[in-house]
């Protein structure tokens, strides 16, 4: 495909997906994070089993995770009342791992230079077996915030502030839920562990990276991923490569994207 072809439908793309908005992201990902740790206090009052508050806080997990993720890629809004709180959106694993803004520069970074293992912070990316990757996957809030911390070679001001966040919060969280706490644990690790595994190790692997059609799910799965985790995050893992290319196209436009996208001359 020439240069000017390249050209005429990225405008294009950009004209007929206009991406989400910042505003609406901000104000998933807050939700959700209410939504876990109203469930974590609710366990903790003994009104929660622990089955339902694992299954029900998996799913809010990862509906926070995607809506963190499209907020990297979101249109600014000028007056959003949300930026100050977007700290508050983060789900604390443990005392150490990044801020919201660390975050989102080290995945901006991951967009940038996908794979390369000088540049690209994603840890998991860079593993050649999928046992190494688990494991990194599994430590990945602390591992980047080692690794964030190292390339800055300093401990800044942004990055303080969200360590005091973590510490705070997990103060409050054990305090909170004594035992139980180990509960939260599970389902942030496994979350976490997931997400990471997923889409960095996974879908970043040789058989599956740089796929032009959508990975393909039995119908029955794609239902309930849907159910669970959300359209936005199925469309997220299935059209990956895809979204690495047009990275500001909503989730959910990933399907309508590629369709345009076939009917393209080559």
């Amino acid at each position: 495909m020439s240069l000017v072809m390249t050209e005429r439908i990225e405008r294009t793309v950009a004209r007929m997906f206009p991406g989400e908005r910042e505003l609406g992201c901000d104000a998933r990902a807050l939700a959700w994070h209410a939504a876990l740790l109203g469930a974590f206090a609710a366990l903790c009052a003994g009104a929660l089993p622990a089955w339902a508050f694992v299954l029900f806080g998996l799913c809010a997990y990862i509906r926070n995770f995607n809506a963190i993720h499209e907020a990297v890629h979101a249109r600014a809004d000028r007056h959003n009342p949300l930026r100050r709180l977007r700290q508050w959106a983060m789900i604390v694993h443990g005392p150490v791992q990044l801020g919201r803004d660390e975050l989102a520069s080290d995945h901006r970074r991951h967009h940038a230079h996908p794979g390369d293992p000088q540049r690209d912070p994603h840890v998991a990316v860079h593993s050649d077996h999928w046992t190494g990757a688990l494991l990194q996957a599994l430590f990945q809030p602390e591992l980047a915030a080692i690794q964030h911390v190292r390339r800055e070679r300093a401990v800044r001001p942004g990055m303080r502030r969200a360590l005091a966040y973590n510490a705070a919060l997990s103060a409050a969280l054990l305090a909170l839920g004594g035992a139980n706490v180990v509960w939260w644990i599970l389902v942030t690790r496994a979350g976490s562990t997931a997400c990471w595994f997923i889409f960095d190790f996974l879908l970043h692997s040789p058989r599956l990276w740089g796929r032009a059609d959508a990975l393909p799910l039995p119908r029955p799965i794609q239902w309930l991923w849907s159910a669970l985790f959300g359209r936005d995050n199925l469309h997220a893992t299935r059209y990956h490569t895809l979204h690495h290319r047009f990275a500001t196209v909503r989730d959910r436009d990933l399907p309508a994207l590629a369709r345009f996208l076939a009917a393209q001359p080559q």
